[in-house]
């Protein structure tokens, strides 16, 4: 009996899920918490100086980076103790071969490290993905601001965007041509980790390569094929406005 009333509670309470559509895409809680992000962003580039000198500034990054932590691994103690939100879902359709889920890892060692190489990678993925996750949160659709699962998904994309950020005004770090192709041999093992998940265990929808969309083959290697050279595309795009900065002082 014991066990029958905790589970309900973590399934119909704050750490659980609803049953029927709970967040809708374009309300004011999903633009909320994208104003706070932009705003935060904008206070850091005005205080970038202050923040730079800041004798604790260190001390700043790491519980940052803390913080990430603590919200991505929150992710998996939910679900060890609610489940999933649809009937045949199951942890195997949670692993973490997510890009934003890497993303934030790579932002975890990017602000603790300092490095430039890493900071490349964590440009373009997180800028690219979190953003687009912050446009369509399609997994949150049961799980609006009456629960935690909401404020996590917000913290796990916005936290890492933010960063990029934060390292970009306060620091002067830039994001290299060549890790453009870093980064993307870096997530050819992560899709097909993905494709042979997908293929393999019911209900999962890794890199969303399952996602019914008519322009697309449904074959998931040439799907998968076409995205990374789209993404590729993107990432260039991305790199251009700092490649017009480097001829600028060159010149």
């Amino acid at each position: 009996m014991e066990n029958v009333t905790t589970l309900k509670f973590f399934s119909d309470g704050f750490f659980g899920y609803s049953k029927q559509k709970d967040f809708y895409m374009g309300s004011i809680w999903h633009i909320l918490p994208i104003v706070i992000m932009i705003i935060t962003i904008f206070l850091i580039y005005k205080y970038r100086e202050k923040i730079k000198n800041y004798k604790n500034e260190r001390a700043v990054r790491f519980v940052l980076a803390f913080v990430m932590m603590i919200v991505e691994m929150s992710f998996f103690w939910r679900l060890e103790y609610v489940g999933t939100q649809g009937v045949n879902d199951t942890l195997l359709t949670y692993l973490p071969i997510q890009m934003c889920q890497w993303g934030l890892l790579v932002c975890i060692f990017t602000i603790t490290s300092m490095n430039k190489k890493l900071f490349s990678i964590n440009y373009y993925i997180t800028l690219l993905f979190a953003t687009v996750a912050l446009i369509y949160p399609l997994v949150i659709e049961q799980t609006g601001p009456r629960y935690y699962r909401y404020y996590q998904f917000w913290l796990e994309h916005i936290l890492p965007i933010i960063s990029v950020f934060y390292l970009m005004f306060v620091h002067g770090m830039k994001p290299e041509k060549k890790g453009i192709f870093y980064t993307f041999f870096v997530t050819i093992p992560l899709a097909i980790f993905a494709i042979i998940a997908d293929y393999n265990i019911e209900g999962a929808r890794y890199l969303y390569l399952t996602l019914k969309v008519k322009i697309l083959p449904e074959n998931l290697i040439l799907r998968a094929s076409i995205l990374f050279v789209l993404v590729l595309g993107i990432f260039y795009l991305m790199y251009l406005p700092f490649n017009k900065k480097n001829k600028q002082t060159q010149n």
